[in-house]
């Protein structure tokens, strides 16, 4: 049985949190591709123009203008899977503001590689975000960021509906990031490729994305309206990295390959009845990294910059009753406990995989 680590409670250090740092003051501009179109330049020059013209007189609007097209540098620390975004992403240059009921949102830039799409964005309220809002980013007492939840519905092109009713069915997307002033509010938003409906079809180098949002909120804060998108996206395939590994455990676990991004990794794991070897129907896992951390995963999936990714350590082991998993996990969630954690599921493993990945 394979251990949904999302599902463990997991103290004081969050999944998305790396060594936070500002960004925003000290890179000013982010790499960009030699293909630049002449409606962006044309944009841009408007926008100096039009900054020139009205800054003057308000102030609150010249602070804005600068955060278009630079929001990964203010967010990218606090997203489920951290990383430069700001130096590879792409500015989001057609079809990328729309208002209603009083908000507009506005998308700023796009990074897509074949295991997800990272999008973020500014929503601006006429009227100001309640006080409370805050006070938002406490969870039962952690401190999980600050998050809106959008409810949405895509289209990629390269789908074709089946006719079922669950083919177009979206989960809410949430959106990471903080609240520049009372009434704007920046993050960005992960769009996975590895689940459905996705997931059933192969994505291609380029596409064009639809997204309707007809809803934003959080504990302290809704507002239903309609809110449409639509941009050609473009597939970055050169930093993707797969590594074969076919090793199999006792339990039938065969782990296939992994494939690294510039902020994923993945363990791509099937499972293989008549590879069992006696009787493990207890057997669980763990994986930990080159430093002897224990690695949180999102269903074999973890951030590249959380974690010592030049080797990765599988350990097999049995937790036959509820009360052996329970005492397990809590030493794998020990902060105190972490520099004795190797040497503890060497004793208590039935079998691990090592994957070497310090080359890739």
């Amino acid at each position: 049985m394979q251990i949904k680590f999302d599902d463990i409670s997991v103290p004081t250090e969050k999944l998305n949190q790396v060594v936070a740092q500002n960004l925003y003051d000290i890179k000013i501009q982010y790499k960009k591709r030699r293909q630049r179109n002449h409606l962006f330049r044309g944009m841009a020059a408007a926008a100096i123009l039009f900054a020139a013209g009205v800054c003057f007189t308000n102030p609150a609007l010249a602070a804005k203008l600068p955060l278009i097209g630079h929001i990964f540098e203010k967010v990218q620390d606090e997203m489920m899977f951290p990383g430069d975004f700001d130096e590879v992403a792409e500015p989001v240059t057609e079809g990328n503001v729309s208002e209603s009921q009083g908000v507009t949102i506005t998308l700023s830039e796009i990074y897509c590689d074949p295991r997800a799409m990272q999008v973020s964005a500014v929503i601006e309220t006429k009227e100001p975000f309640p006080d409370k809002v805050k006070e938002s980013n406490i969870l039962y007492g952690d401190d999980i960021g600050y998050r809106m939840e959008l409810d949405v519905e895509q289209d990629f092109d390269f789908m074709t509906p089946s006719g079922s009713e669950d083919e177009w069915e979206w989960t809410p997307v949430e959106m990471r990031g903080e609240y520049v002033d009372e009434h704007t509010f920046v993050g960005a938003i992960y769009i996975p490729f590895w689940v459905s409906p996705i997931a059933r079809y192969t994505v291609p180098d380029t596409f064009q994305w639809k997204l309707k949002v007809s809803g934003i909120r959080n504990q302290y804060y809704s507002k239903a309206g309609t809110w449409e998108f639509k941009t050609d996206v473009t597939v970055d395939r050169s930093q993707m990295k797969v590594v074969e590994v076919n090793k199999s455990a006792p339990n039938g676990e065969i782990i296939k390959s992994v494939t690294m991004t510039p902020t994923e990794v993945y363990v791509d794991a099937v499972h293989d009845d008549s590879r069992e070897i006696g009787s493990y129907e207890e057997l669980q896992s763990v994986m930990l990294d080159a430093d002897g951390r224990h690695i949180i995963d999102k269903v074999w999936t973890f951030s590249a910059e959380q974690y010592n990714v030049s080797k990765i350590t599988i350990y097999y082991f049995r937790a036959e009753t509820d009360e052996a998993y329970m005492e397990i996990q809590e030493k794998l969630n020990d902060e105190s406990f972490q520099d004795q954690l190797v040497e503890y599921l060497e004793e208590i493993s039935v079998e691990k995989i090592e994957i070497d990945l310090s080359d890739v």
